[in-house]
């Protein structure tokens, strides 16, 4: 399930110090910027302290409360993060970064169809700047519900609008996975090594397809790789232990 925690944090969009400030009363501001200086340091409760701070200088930023909002889904309380990002979509008339970012935590919280509908509205809007990645989310949303045909079909539609997107590739190969067609899922992560070639966890699937299709010289050269790139991540001791078990 590692590659879960990847797809959560990919598909939010990232809050920046530099927004639009007209909600935000100057003594919010420090809070605010310091909240985020801690996110991006992957310190979510001192970014906790810093959020609940600025709220008390400007309780109806919508920014604020996102900010809030991601905090509390780093620390996986996911309902109050729930709570403060539709705070900040009450106060920001339906932002779609924050619909998408709602999305997002409903992925992690399982309730699939709740992150279809918000994914679908943020993708809907004309001034949201990174539809591909509410379409993948919708796309990603349909395939841990279960329904294949539905997540391939977001996931082409974001393909078109950003066929680069090495991650999107890896979805669409667990997809096919999921459905048994190999070869299909085998193109895929090829093509998402081929847009990012230290992509660790698509050479790995990779290499399990191949192992079940009795391709093991061809497996046990992509989990060397994956040791010699990256042997100290999850991925590359994973790929260790698989080696050790085949010799």
């Amino acid at each position: 399930m590692l590659f879960r925690t990847m797809t959560a944090v990919l598909l939010i969009v990232l809050l920046v110090s530099c927004a639009s400030s007209k909600n935000k009363q100057p003594k919010a501001m420090p809070h605010y910027t310091l909240g985020l200086s801690f996110l991006q340091s992957n310190n979510p409760t001192l970014a906790l302290r810093e959020f609940l701070k600025a709220i008390e200088k400007n309780p109806r930023d919508p920014q604020v409360h996102a900010g809030l909002s991601r905090a509390y889904q780093y620390k996986k309380a996911f309902a109050l993060a729930e709570k403060h990002y539709l705070m900040a979509l009450s106060f920001s008339d339906n932002d779609p970064k924050y619909q998408n970012n709602l999305a997002a935590l409903y992925i992690s919280m399982e309730r699939w169809d709740q992150a279809i509908e918000y994914f679908q509205k943020a993708a809907a809007n004309l001034l949201f700047m990174r539809t591909e990645l509410a379409i993948m989310g919708k796309g990603y949303a349909y395939y841990r519900k279960g329904d294949y045909p539905e997540a391939l079909q977001a996931y082409r539609e974001a393909e078109a609008i950003a066929p680069r997107q090495a991650s999107l590739h890896f979805h669409i190969g667990e997809t096919y996975s999921a459905l048994g067609q190999s070869d299909l899922a085998v193109e895929s992560y090829e093509k998402a090594l081929l847009h990012a070639p230290d992509y660790s966890e698509a050479r790995y699937q990779m290499a399990i397809l191949l192992l079940k299709n009795q391709q093991i010289e061809k497996a046990k050269n992509l989990l060397t790789i994956i040791v010699d790139q990256d042997p100290r991540s999850d991925w590359g001791m994973k790929a260790r232990d698989f080696l050790k078990a085949l010799k």
